[in-house]
């Protein structure tokens, strides 16, 4: 017994060691590692061709082999988006700690182990699901909120159920017939329609929850676990905690966020058993938890909550809870982005990423507000359940100027304590600019502390205040007024802040000391676009970094719109346009495209990955004229490619449908146009839209826009004109200024 004891004490203290140690060494962010499996460099269509073998042509027929067909041919298209976008992960230590569950889980099955693969998916939404040729998908969001191991062996059993079955590609043919009112379907009106695809679907999870079981009860993972697994489902909308939000976190010295800003009661959280819909695809959780209750047989062994590590679990699970914070950011989320930091906070309160993620979040708060664009980051406050709309109410209640001063304050303070982060600096400085620009007028800000005026009090005392001394006397009581005086006393000490708050005053009444005016920025600006539409950019690079180039082409007149396999063979005739063209122009120039890896090829990967996630987030930050940040990892990818610019370049062709002949008809009315009626009855209706987007990664700014469109077909000499124009300007060298 006493043996006993000190081993689980041992256990206890390797897991709050390990705990611990991401305090003592700060997160590091999730990244795929070598070799890269080949489902994630190999071509869609060759993906889409293997799994076409696995399709039985006489017991099908050919209906629903058309229909089988179709889902294989976009699902293996759209899979290889997802794969190759950086949201899926593999070799990373989640995948590996999944891979050891599922090992676990199919240890009676080595044949059904041998084609099932599993990866961890970078995504905040409480998920899992499975594809047709086996890949199943476990969300960070998913693991960030689940209790133990057995927990995650349940869910792998339940996903397995789903890929032995079929489900995947019968449901879609069950869809289609029920679409396109085949069989008992033909009479159906849209809402029956709709009960019938819903009462499928929610057989099918049944029959996965229930076989499932039987797989998970050969385990030797703990039974009385699973209850929890439905708990998951019914608060999945939520945090993966729900406590008060400390109103003191953002307060400092002098600096106090009143508590007008705060909820006296905040919206208690509802399970979303009382929110499902009779079109729902999935039973609701409390159901599907007394179906498996009767099902798991009376006296059947308890069983361990833990089996591959507890260790393990605790640490990964933690490292999902940090990866959450990522993605609330990239997802456009920044207020969940400082919730969920909070929450991590108060077990790791000096944890530099963490502070530093709030730092970003409130900087994108305050741009959004002061841009007047807030709602693009706040979905309102009154729908939020649960603690964390403390923190919505908090920011909608607060004004732009507000907001700005918490933020500087809040960005600063931490600066001081790191003061060579770049991302800190660019960040401090520029809502310290844009505030003292658009918000700040004399004596708003106070640099010392407030000294109690007894001459004034004793005047009060004796009645003797005039009406304006009173008025001034109640704006200094006014609590928001003391907020914004007294924010940066504190910080006035510190003789950076100090010597770029006096510049940028005198800079507000004054004008800058040295260099143009406003005015003249402005009609410089001008005279470079007019410039630029006349004769194009003239951007004088000799490298160039393509990152992923793009091609889409669809017929919209038809019932699978997507033209998958043309498309990717554009692409690869595209790339080698590319190829051409900078041999014409003697540009030294690479194309990053994970299909054209090799295993060991994960950096690059990465580096894929981030660029497409940084891109997608500064097309939104630059709406509201947002610092580039992430310099760290760009001045890294920079010197690994030799080049200070990347492209984002690609092709949309569609095909649509003719106007109403009626339209045509009306030429007939004027017998001079008549030709020109039956040129456009008989021409094909093609669109096509070209796109170049190159970004100076030194600035994190777009040094040249080109697009373009053109109601033509994306012929060969359209599409190679179009990308040698936008190349050339990158090439050219600027004219010289007399």
């Amino acid at each position: 017994m006493r043996l006993k004891r000190h081993l689980l004490l041992s256990l206890a203290l390797l897991v709050a060691s390990v705990l611990r140690a991401q305090d003592m060494g700060g997160h590091r962010p999730l990244q795929s590692e070598n070799p890269i499996p080949l489902e994630f460099r190999q071509l869609s269509s060759e993906k889409y061709r293997n799994s076409q073998s696995r399709l039985d042509r006489e017991r099908d027929g050919r209906q629903k082999t058309r229909d089988k067909d179709e889902f294989l041919l976009e699902s293996n298209f759209m899979m290889s988006q997802l794969l190759t976008s950086g949201k899926v992960l593999f070799n990373d230590p989640v995948s590996v700690y999944l891979s050891k569950v599922l090992d676990r889980v199919l240890a009676d099955d080595p044949e059904l182990r041998q084609r099932v693969r599993v990866f961890a998916l970078r995504s905040a939404v409480v998920n899992a699901f499975t594809t047709d040729d086996g890949i199943v998908l476990v969300s960070l969001g998913m693991l960030a909120q689940l209790e133990n191991e057995a927990q995650l062996a349940f869910i792998l059993s339940h996903e397995l159920v789903h890929f032995e079955r079929n489900h995947i590609i019968n449901a879609h043919v069950r869809s289609v017939d029920i679409r396109e009112g085949r069989g008992r379907h033909g009479q159906s009106s849209m809402e029956e329609q709709l009960l019938a695809q819903s009462h499928y679907s929610k057989e099918l999870e049944k029959e996965a929850d229930r076989d499932g079981l039987h797989r998970f009860l050969r385990t030797g993972y703990d039974v009385a676990s699973l209850s929890g697994v439905f708990d998951v489902m019914r608060y999945a909308h939520l945090p993966f905690d729900d406590v008060p939000f400390d109103r003191d976190f953002f307060n400092h010295g002098h600096f106090r966020v009143d508590g007008t800003f705060f909820l006296d009661k905040v919206r208690s959280p509802e399970p979303l058993d009382g929110k499902e819909t009779a079109d729902a695809s999935h039973p609701g959780p409390s159901e599907r938890q007394a179906v498996l209750r009767k099902l798991i047989p009376q006296g059947h062994p308890s069983g361990q909550r833990f089996i591959v590590s507890e260790v393990d679990f605790l640490k990964l699970r933690e490292t999902a809870r940090y990866e959450l914070t990522r993605l609330y950011m990239a997802a456009n989320r920044p207020i969940m982005a400082v919730y969920n930091a909070f929450l991590l906070l108060r077990r790791h309160p000096d944890d530099r990423f963490l502070k530093e993620q709030v730092a970003r979040a409130v900087y994108t708060l305050a741009k959004f507000k002061m841009a007047g664009k807030f709602g693009h980051v706040h979905p309102g406050w009154s729908a939020i359940e649960g603690e964390s709309q403390q923190l919505y109410h908090l920011f909608y209640r607060m004004q732009a100027d507000e907001l700005a001063v918490l933020a500087i304050g809040h960005i600063w303070r931490l600066r001081l304590d790191h003061p060579d982060d770049a991302d800190l600096i660019a960040m401090s400085e520029d809502l310290l600019h844009q505030f003292m620009i658009d918000h700040y007028v004399p004596g708003m800000i106070g640099q010392t502390a407030p000294v109690a005026d007894t001459a004034q009090q004793d005047t009060a005392q004796n009645g003797q205040l005039s009406k304006y001394d009173r008025l001034r006397q109640k704006r200094m009581e006014d609590p928001r007024f003391a907020m914004m005086r007294l924010a940066f006393v504190d910080l006035f000490d510190d003789t950076t802040f100090n010597a770029q708050f006096d510049r940028w005053e005198r800079e507000r009444w004054m004008g800058p000391a040295n260099g143009p005016t406003q005015y003249e920025l402005e009609k410089q600006q001008r005279e470079e676009q007019r410039r630029w539409k006349n004769t194009g950019r003239a951007l004088g690079i000799d490298s160039v970094v393509m990152v992923t180039p793009a091609y889409a082409k669809m017929d919209l007149r038809k019932r699978q719109k997507h033209r998958f396999l043309d498309a990717e063979s554009a692409k690869v005739k595209l790339h080698e346009r590319i190829g051409r063209n900078a041999s014409l122009l003697a540009m030294n120039t690479q194309i990053l495209e994970s299909t054209m890896l090799d295993s060991m090829g994960a950096q690059t990967f990465n580096d894929i990955a981030f660029l497409n996630e940084w891109v997608d987030q500064r097309l939104l930050q630059m709406d509201v004229d947002m610092v580039s940040l992430d310099r760290s990892a760009l001045d890294g990818i920079m010197q690994r490619y030799g080049a200070h610019h990347f492209a984002w370049t690609g092709l949309i062709n569609y095909r649509e449908n003719k106007p109403l002949m009626y339209f045509y008809l009306l030429y007939a009315l004027v017998p001079p146009a008549i030709p020109l009626a039956i040129y456009y009855l008989v021409r094909p209706n093609y669109d096509t839209y070209f796109y170049c987007l190159t970004f100076d990664l030194r600035t994190g700014e777009p040094a040249m826009i080109a697009y373009s469109n053109f109601r033509l077909k994306d012929a060969q000499d359209i599409v190679n004109s179009n990308l040698y124009d936008a190349m050339w300007q990158m090439k050219r060298r600027p004219r010289k200024e007399k």
